[in-house]
């Protein structure tokens, strides 16, 4: 008889896009890691962006006649999410019928690609698992509550409708007994990727009487990995970074909070309290442009790095990384720098500090003290010996916590144990 362990697995994995943020990196990081252990991953996507090995389009059907234009009528004029999408609930019938299990990731964006109405289908023929990568799963519209409270109790009465994702009118207590009702005939065991967001999960009358683990977010250790001396040297050549300066890296939410209006700006104002010419800021991603206009020194612009292997070689390049997102359910730009043997300069906010520990890989700041994150950039920008120390202590880190090898694994056991149990 086969050994359980050894047992090939076959997952359908189901998300937005095959590229993109952070999100898209951990879910096709998941998606390969799965296949190099053997077993077999398709990714389902609603908009299918690149050629990965496994990866399909969901396509498009178009359902009831009529039926697509009378729920974005609804949509518009009540403020509800998501109502019908014919393509997403075909997937019952797309669903290779030998699949093992079903793990869904984002269920919102790409234009709507996603319908919730799907999921009792679904779940009823497959084991279901859902990785919550953000809070839109306990909410009546957004991704980020932020500091609203409302998701606890039903929402409705919305402080912020264009939160992303956004609707034009409060539709979000209908939105809310929605997905509670849906998930709630769904068979489905949930995973955090932090013991922060599990938190928020465990709080969540949406989620209620489901059980949920948390699994961190797998890092490629082999594209985010220090370089050699001589290595690095020619990649600062490269990126125009002189090597008497002390780079300091900026990105992710840090420099696309302006483009999604979560900005706090927190990383501007810290920089601009430092001695013009102690560092060389260097901003990365679409609003770098803007990001840098409001800086009151030089800085190296770059633009978004379509690959991981490209946003590696900034990490590489710099001597430190700044985080200020003040909401982060994982904080994949601090594994990722730390990965590559750069320390990190963050705000100690929601699941920051289980990625960036505070003297081992990095030092943490209040959340929303600029004079402070100043401090300790500047206390990192002239102290090299403690920028090593720090590096090779947040590489060591982020090895054995983060390890895509280790995650994967992680899930292939929830998997089984998915199947083992029925739920």
């Amino acid at each position: 008889m086969m050994d359980k362990k050894s047992w090939r697995l076959r997952i359908t994995l189901i998300h937005a896009s095959d590229f993109g943020g952070g999100a898209e990196r951990s879910v096709v990081t998941l998606h390969r890691a799965l296949q190099a252990l053997g077993h077999v991953s398709t990714l389902f996507v609603g908009r299918r962006q690149t050629d990965e090995r496994g990866g399909v389009e969901i396509p498009y059907r178009r359902g009831v006649p009529g039926m697509r234009r009378l729920a974005r009528t609804l949509e518009q004029r009540f403020g509800w999410q998501d109502i019908y999408n014919p393509s997403f609930r075909n997937l019952v019938r797309l669903i290779p019928p030998n699949t093992d299990v079903v793990h869904f990731h984002s269920l919102w964006g790409s234009n709507g690609f996603a319908d919730l109405g799907a999921l009792p289908a679904i779940t009823a023929r497959w084991p279901g698992v859902v990785t919550m990568r953000e809070n839109w799963l306990v909410t009546g519209h957004c991704a980020c509550f932020h500091d609203c409270d409302r998701w606890r109790t039903g929402c409705g009465r919305c402080p912020n409708l264009s939160l992303a994702p956004p609707i034009p009118r409060d539709g979000t207590a209908f939105n809310w007994r929605r997905k509670r009702s849906l998930i709630g005939r769904s068979r489905l065991r949930v995973v955090a990727i932090s013991d922060w967001l599990k938190e928020v999960a465990l709080a969540s009358p949406i989620l209620s009487g489901k059980t949920v683990t948390r699994i961190y977010n797998g890092i490629d250790l082999e594209t985010f990995s220090p370089l050699e001396h001589h290595q690095r040297t020619e990649l600062r050549q490269t990126l125009g970074i002189p090597a008497d300066r002390v780079a300091v890296l900026l990105a992710g939410q840090t420099v696309e909070g302006i483009r999604e209006g979560i900005a706090t700006h927190h990383a501007v104002a810290a920089l601009n309290q430092l001695t013009p010419g102690t560092v060389l800021p260097v901003v990365v991603g679409h609003s770098a442009d803007r990001v840098a206009g409001q800086l009151r020194t030089e800085a190296i612009v770059l633009p978004f790095q379509r690959t991981p292997a490209e946003m590696a070689r900034c990490f590489q390049g710099a001597d430190l990384c700044l985080v200020t997102s003040e909401v982060e359910a994982f904080g994949r730009i601090g594994a990722e720098s730390q990965a590559c043997g750069t320390p990190v300069v963050a705000m100690g906010a929601c699941a920051i500090p289980e990625v960036v520990r505070d003297g081992v890989g990095g030092i943490l700041a209040r959340v929303g003290d600029a004079a402070t994150l100043a401090a300790a950039i500047e206390r990192l920008a002239r102290d090299p010996a403690e920028r090593s120390r720090l590096g090779t202590q947040g590489r060591e880190y982020v090895e054995t916590h983060f390890d895509q090898r280790s995650i994967a694994s992680r899930y292939v056991d929830l998997y089984r144990e998915v199947l083992a149990t029925g739920s």
